[in-house]
């Protein structure tokens, strides 16, 4: 049995502890911590190399090995023999100690993201590893090799900063690295990270490995990372993790008048496809019970991981029509959970410092989006004819638990339709990685006239040698998996051979590989951008439920070539149209096409200042007793409107105004140095989001705003010049060091990083250390929660 749910190697010498029997197996466990899939994608690479060139075998790679999905602590701990072996060994001084053998051997994938901060997939891990408790030498029979992944583009401080800081740790406990750290740059030359990706795997890992297990396989010298043909088809001989069986033919369903909803929502379906989307649960995502009131967990009570259904009740445009972007303005009404049949014992939070909303100011909301009916018909039509007439079919879809680690997708439905798992939960609008083009490689049917030049083509895209062909083919051309079976057509050929024989034996691609291969849909994350406590009291007070807004921009484009692409999840958004009816609680309402599944979770602004200053301090510009600055540029805007109005919303509240909205341009006491924006966008008419909300608290003195609109000029304005010249180069040092302020930014990570470095420059000219103090005073504003970037690329 493969503990931890990881994915596992199996290792072992032909030499014992003692010269004098066989070792026990040493256990390799591969893990990734990623925020985008490029970790996951080298670990991938990583394991594929490690099987095929150095002979080691190993049940795969599959979904589900990120570190928050296991529990990591527990590859530290003993086993009992070991423990009770060194116990004598300390009673009898006589005993000649043994050589403690490291028995656990971790191969890690670590991505930065943000502000060099770890990503979402390792954070509940992190915390547990930074505990003050934990023993030195918790990871004493531990060896482990890490290559981490950033951009040297963003500094020495920032890059690969998530991987170094998780190595440093584990040396503090105990554990041991078997080689150099590897580095990945997204800058490097002729593949990016994987170009040295491969330079580590070669020069470094793979000799540590071979050195353990060299007498066992009989490596002379370090493998070659060439991969030939004949590994894509060694692929065809494993073990499949699904069986297909057609359960009933379409032309036995009964649509039952149901047509208007998706099949997820069906009676039949729903609770299979419930299974399937409960993977795609954020592992910090909150907890709620029928009520939707956000709960804590009760020990040894299975945590309820179903998404949230939201109906989507406005949906509109917030850039001017004919601009080249289209950013929506959505605002969901959650009503229920997805799973609400099952009864959830837990405990209410306590009304404190906002518990008792159903979100904070600056959380997340993290939707997974559906395909659209279009490009899943497109998919069925290049797949091979005995897998295309199975679209409408009920199918079972039987998973084996021992070869489940080959596959990179959550747990299909049990019972659905191919359609409906094509457009609900496998990913064919994503990009194909290097990795995935390797397996399909094994697909393409020989009896086709090209079908062993493809293979060769698709084997060729799949390395590092061919990372510009690659970067030409999928990555600037935007080519999802559709456009890869149009392309390389013996992937759908099921006809005779080149001589007229007929081809002999099952087609390469049958329903059952094709379902090991296609990876889930990846759920995707958008800052909240609105106010809890406004929306709560907006509503009335007997309907169920929450509200909340989001701020999306709609990617869609065309690449060099002409070929026209859109985003998966803003795409999915901005096609819904918004059904908004009063009776929000009633079932039917949370069925139907606008209807979303989501989850929140807590984001990088959990420790928003809310208090008030003491009485007798107020003045006609402060209410709060830390002021905050929030500085960002196009859809970064998101949380920190949502940081924005809830202080708006709790001064008003105090103040015995909680009906009145912050945009309502009504006067009241105090405010207008509580908050400060540091807004910038391309042109003032076209994207400046939320606009006449920043105007109307300017004018009512609630607001202090500084604009950036970089194209209303002659010369480009940006957000961090905007900041670096407001007061006359003053007002950022004044805010933080003399007002005690806070400071959030939103936005690219670009702008952050630049914004960053325009703050630690003005605390640099009033600090005696300089920069160095600068920087010492941000990390300590980061601790308390008063200093936070979130960014994305």
């Amino acid at each position: 049995v493969v503990p931890h749910q990881c994915t596992n190697i199996s290792m072992s010498s032909a030499v014992g502890d003692d010269g004098d029997g066989a070792a026990p197996p040493l256990t390799v466990t591969v893990l990734w911590a990623t925020q985008t899939g490029r970790a996951k994608a080298c670990a991938r690479r990583a394991v594929r190399l490690l099987r095929l060139s150095l002979g080691i075998g190993s049940i795969g790679i599959g979904g589900g090995r990120a570190f928050d999905d296991v529990d990591f602590l527990s590859l530290g701990r003993r086993r009992p023999q070991q423990k009770q072996q060194e116990e004598e060994e300390e009673e009898d001084p006589a005993a000649q100690p043994r050589k403690r053998k490291r028995r656990s051997f971790l191969i890690m994938f670590v991505s930065t993201t943000g502000d060099a901060e770890q990503t979402s997939s390792i954070q509940r891990t992190w915390s547990k590893l930074l505990s003050k408790s934990l023993p030195r030498d918790l990871f004493a029979d531990v060896e482990f090799a890490l290559f981490a992944l950033g951009d040297r583009a963003y500094g020495p401080d920032a890059f690969c900063a998530a991987g170094r800081k998780l190595a440093a740790r584990l040396v503090q406990l105990g554990a041991a690295p078997a080689c150099p750290l590897g580095y990945g740059d997204d800058g490097s030359p002729n593949g990016g990270v994987f170009a040295d990706l491969d330079v580590w795997l070669e020069g470094e890992l793979f000799p540590v490995v071979r050195k353990r297990n060299g007498v066992a396989v009989g490596i002379a010298e370090a493998p070659s990372l060439a991969v030939g043909a004949g590994q894509g088809e060694a692929m065809m001989e494993e073990n499949l993790p699904y069986d297909v069986n057609v359960v009933r033919s379409a032309d036995e369903v009964e649509s039952g008048g149901r047509d208007e909803i998706p099949e997820w929502q069906k009676k039949q379906f729903h609770q299979y496809y419930c299974s399937h989307f409960k993977h795609s649960r954020p592992a910090t995502a909150y907890q709620y019970d029928r009520k939707l009131e956000r709960t804590t967990q009760q020990s040894g009570i299975p945590s309820n991981d179903a998404p949230l259904l939201g109906r989507v009740i406005v949906n509109k445009r917030i850039t001017a029509e004919g601009w080249m972007q289209n950013t929506r303005h959505i605002r969901i009404h959650v009503g229920r959970s997805m799973d609400d049949e099952r009864d959830r014992p837990s405990t209410p939070l306590c009304e404190n410092a906002g518990e008792n909303l159903p979100y904070l100011a600056g959380d997340v909301a993290t939707v997974l989006p559906s395909n659209p009916p279009s490009l899943v018909e497109r998919f069925l039509s290049v797949l091979p004819p005995s897998i295309r007439q199975l679209a409408d079919d009920v199918l079972h879809i039987k998973r084996d638990i021992l070869h489940a680690g080959a596959t990179v997708n959550h747990p299909w439905p049990a019972t659905c339709t191919l359609r409906g798992l094509l457009t609900h939960c496998a990913d064919i609008q994503s990009l194909p990685e290097r990795e995935d083009l390797f397996a399909l490689a094994a697909c393409c049917n020989p009896n086709h006239s090209e079908g062993r030049e493809q293979q060769e083509k698709l084997i060729a895209l799949s390395e590092t040698a061919g990372a510009a062909l690659y970067g030409d083919y999928v990555i600037r051309e935007k080519r999802n998996w559709a456009d890869v079976f149009y392309d390389f057509d013996s992937l759908r050929w099921e006809g005779a051979a080149n001589d007229g024989e007929k081809a002999e034996g099952r087609p390469p691609l049958t329903a059952s590989r094709l379902l090991s291969l296609l990876p889930s849909i990846a759920p995707r994350h958008f800052s909240i951008a609105s106010s809890p406590s406004l929306l709560k009291s907006s509503r009335t007070g007997d309907e169920t439920g929450f509200d909340l807004e989001l701020c999306v921009a709609v990617v869609k484009g065309t690449t060099p070539l002409g070929r026209s692409y859109a985003g998966c999840c803003s795409e999915y958004l901005a096609l819904i149209v918004p059904k908004d009816d009063a009776s929000a609680c009633d079932v039917p309402e949370f069925e139907g096409f606008a209807v979303v599944r989501l989850w929140i979770h807590p984001g990088s602004f959990s420790k928003l200042p809310m208090n008030p200053l003491k009485e007798g301090r107020m003045d006609a510009t402060r209410y709060f007793e830390t002021p905050v600055m929030c500085v960002g540029a196009g859809t970064g805007i998101a949380p920190l409107r949502s940081l924005i109005l809830e202080r708006e919303a709790g001064r008003l509240s105090n103040l015995g105004n909680a009906t009145a909205s912050p945009s309502n341009g009504c006067v009241t006491t105090a405010g207008s140095e509580d908050n400060v924006l540091v807004f910038g966008c391309r042109k003032r008419s076209k994207d400046y989001y939320y606009g006449d909300e920043w105007e109307k608290m300017s004018d009512s003195k609630r607001l202090r705003l500084v604009r950036a609109f970089s194209r209303d000029q002659a010369h480009k304005l940006y957000v961090q010049r905007a900041l670096r010249e407001a007061d006359r180069g003053e007002l950022i040092a004044r805010h933080i060091l003399e007002e005690g302020g806070a400071v959030y930014v939103a936005g690219g990570s670009k702008m952050a990083r630049a914004v960053k470095d325009e703050i630690v420059e003005a605390l640099g000219a009033r600090l005696d250390r300089g920069e160095r103090d600068a920087k010492r005073l941000l990390n300590k504003l980061k601790r308390i929660g008063l200093f936070s970037i979130e960014a994305w690329s």
